[in-house]
């Protein structure tokens, strides 16, 4: 079954054209919004440049190493999640790498539809900060995702993230969502 939720897709940051497979990292400063799609098939969240695709392949997570930060986990049977990169590595999700991933932290964000669009277009990279602070500092790394839901992220490198969830089934997310790594 899908679900939707009817609201405005974000003007994504940067050039239009395809988007880059490459690892091309976040410049400090620079606030991005955008609208990614997460599968089965490329359940891993990048927090990456505007140019770069955000929804990657299990099988990258070692070549992405600290710019992967998070993995969202589909199954039909229990509700969907996304969780820490170390989280899924820990459940045996990923292949064996031997890299050192970020610290990440997630959880829903007491924030409202109608304002994170506002965040959005503001571009407001110290409020986007205060939201994420407050809601991921009980450093949990895993949360539950449903339609409406707007889930806080935070990385122990500094980049702090919102998104919301558009569309979920079974198999995918699609969500909005804006970040920025702090200098």
């Amino acid at each position: 079954m899908t679900t939707m939720l009817e609201q405005p897709r974000l003007v994504r940051t940067g050039v239009p054209g395809p988007l880059s497979e490459a690892i091309i990292t976040a410049v400090p400063g620079k606030f991005y919004a955008y609208s990614p799609i997460f599968t089965d098939g490329k359940p891993l969240y990048a927090l990456l440049d505007c140019k770069a695709n955000k929804s990657r392949e299990l099988a990258q997570a070692g070549e992405l190493g600290r710019e992967v930060h998070l993995h969202f986990e589909f199954d039909s049977m229990t509700p969907s999640r996304v969780s820490s990169i170390k989280t899924a590595q820990a459940e045996g999700l990923l292949a064996r790498a031997d890299v050192k991933f970020d610290d990440v932290w997630v959880a829903p964000a007491d924030i409202a539809i109608e304002d994170f669009y506002a965040l959005c277009a503001r571009r407001d990279s110290a409020r986007l900060a205060d939201i994420c602070k407050a809601a991921c500092r009980k450093h949990e790394a895993s949360t539950g995702v449903e339609p409406g839901i707007t889930v806080a992220v935070m990385t122990s490198a500094g980049k702090y993230g919102l998104f919301l969830v558009n569309e979920l089934t079974p198999m995918s997310v699609s969500i909005d969502a804006c970040h920025v790594l702090l200098p």
